[in-house]
């Protein structure tokens, strides 16, 4: 069952009544193209080389924000080093590329890229195709498909491709500082002839699929073969590449080999359990695509040995990039001359990264208020019977073990989850109607009951000082607390000047008006506390009881 979270704020008095941000129903991606981010390269040794084989304040009085980083596993040895036996050093040989029908083209893929498998169209049935064909278009003509905004460092910019995710009910994928909302492919609200089972059924194939391959395909060097399991899929909508060179987010060249213009650049994917598998469905349309196919996926070693490869994909074909391939390897999607769709079947990361997740974060944050409710009256009226337990260093509803857990919460879901949500348009909300947009309507109400619990948390602070005057023989809580309070006020604060700054790129205005970052959550004279926190981090500040 649904947790409805406005029983609780109706109980909190002011400013937690609201039901603001009601969701807008009206109706009915790249980076992370068949990948997601780029990874940063450990130098090797010389030895290795050879062998062929949110924003925070600087600093914080307690643990900060939980990240969404997945689960590290101790690193897998990479597989062997190819060196090509034609060059004369290291820097020769990773220079070069590789395409099947050269010589060493079979070895190198065998030894140095061990784990990528490529199916040709014929192990799917035919028919299978057909439908998946129709489903693509389906999802087209609806207007699943749009250009995601990224961000990476301080720059902000569209894909090149467009992307939808579809997945398990409630999950998220969350790739260069955007969290994407998967549509459910199977839940009660899918429409029994929805496009979106059909690719439910493809993923189901694969999966089946994956496991034959890996048990085809032994790897000595690894214990597990992990999952395959696909939880979602990132399905991409590449155009031609003259289309793409003339579009307002024209393509890249591929430098490094001079491999030409490429619609998802160098990377691995992120967000994937530790040694999934990877499969990917390929599609192209236009004439020749099955015999000489003009799509490519090329390939990397990060051994700085081995040389590149050039893969042909011919339509219908699915690859695999097996195990630890994606530790080990970068690839990169070669731009073709048709239209062409690949749906990226993953294993994500389902920690942090689901709405059970998140929601039951926001329950247990909710459920706080009433303690620090009883905190703020007895502060007020100078009463000592709680200070015990809100001074308490091991206490863990002490005051300041509350104001780092809310914080937390609170940060979390506007800035991981609810922000995330609005800053991908009124379209993209709108889309989301049937699963989406009633949730993060729910999380809105948990955040609003945070915000107030907050205010709770200043109003103790506030009365406890005797600078505010109040009459009390109570002792004031420790100056970590207070230390704890700035901190947390600090990094909301700093964290909306951030969405500010992102919200206002020009890149949004390669976009159509509807995909414009909506700001939301509102605020309004009914709120706990207001946008700008600034004056209250100067109160607060000036209100510390020494």
């Amino acid at each position: 069952a649904v947790v409805r979270f406005g029983v609780v704020a109706c109980a909190m008095g002011k400013g937690t009544k609201r039901n603001r941000d009601a969701s807008r129903v009206s109706g009915g991606g790249q980076g992370g193209g068949d990948g997601g981010v780029k990874r940063k390269v450990e130098k090797q040794s010389a030895h290795r080389m050879s062998a062929g084989g949110g924003v925070r304040p600087s600093s914080k009085p307690g643990k900060g924000l939980s990240t969404t980083t997945p689960t590290k596993i101790a690193a897998l040895r990479p597989p062997p080093c190819y060196r090509l036996s034609s060059a004369q050093t290291d820097e020769e040989s990773s220079g070069h590329v590789l395409m099947p029908g050269d010589g060493e083209y079979a070895d190198c893929l065998t030894k140095a890229y061990a784990g990528f498998h490529v199916d040709p169209p014929s192990v799917l049935p035919h028919g299978t195709h057909d439908t998946i064909t129709n489903a693509f278009e389906q999802m087209y003509s609806a207007g699943y498909f749009q250009r995601d905004v990224l961000a990476a460092g301080n720059t902000v910019s569209p894909t090149f491709v467009r992307r939808t995710l579809v997945g398990n009910t409630g999950m998220t994928y969350l790739y260069q500082k955007l969290r994407i909302f998967a549509f459910p492919w199977c839940d009660d609200l899918t429409a029994s002839k929805s496009p979106l089972r059909v690719v439910k059924a493809l993923n189901d194939a694969l999966v089946e699929r994956a496991r034959a391959v890996l048990l085809e395909h032994k790897d000595q060097r690894v214990q597990s073969d992990g999952s395959c399991d696909f939880n979602v899929t990132l399905i991409n909508l590449m155009d031609p590449m003259d289309e793409a060179l003339k579009s307002d987010v024209p393509l890249k060249n591929e430098t490094k080999y001079g491999m030409g213009p490429t619609s998802v650049s160098w990377h691995s994917d992120s967000s994937l359990q530790p040694g999934s598998t990877v499969g990917v469905y390929h599609q192209a349309y236009g004439g020749g695509e099955t015999m000489d196919p003009t799509w490519h996926v090329g390939l990397k070693t990060l051994d700085l040995v081995s040389p590149a490869l050039r893969v042909p994909l011919a339509t219908n074909s699915t690859y695999y990039m097996l195990r630890d391939f994606n530790k080990h390897h970068h690839h990169a999607v070669l731009a073709g001359s048709t239209k062409r769709y690949s749906s990226t079947h993953r294993v994500a990361v389902v920690a942090k990264d689901t709405f059970e997740y998140i929601k039951k974060r926001a329950v247990s944050a909710v459920g706080k208020s009433e303690t620090l409710a009883r905190y703020a009256r007895d502060a007020k009226a100078g009463r000592n019977s709680t200070t015990s337990k809100r001074d308490s260093p091991t206490d863990e509803n002490s005051l300041a073990k509350l104001t780092q857990f809310v914080g937390e919460v609170h940060r979390e879901l506007e800035f991981q989850w609810i922000r995330m949500f609005w800053l991908q348009g009124q379209d993209h909300a709108d889309r989301h109607a049937g699963y989406w947009n009633v949730r993060i309507g729910e999380l809105t109400q948990a955040w609003d009951v945070c915000e107030f619990a907050l205010r709770l948390i200043l109003d103790t602070l506030r009365f406890a000082s005797v600078a505010d005057g109040a009459q009390s023989t109570a002792p004031p809580p420790p100056q970590r607390t207070y230390d704890l309070a700035v901190y947390v006020l600090q990094s909301i604060s700093q964290a909306r000047e951030s969405h500010v700054e992102r919200a206002s790129s020009p890149a949004y205005k390669k976009l159509q008006p509807s995909r414009a970052p909506v700001n939301k959550p509102k605020f309004d004279d009914t709120s706990p506390l207001p946008e700008n926190l600034r004056p209250a981090i100067a109160a607060l500040l000036g209100g510390k009881k020494n």
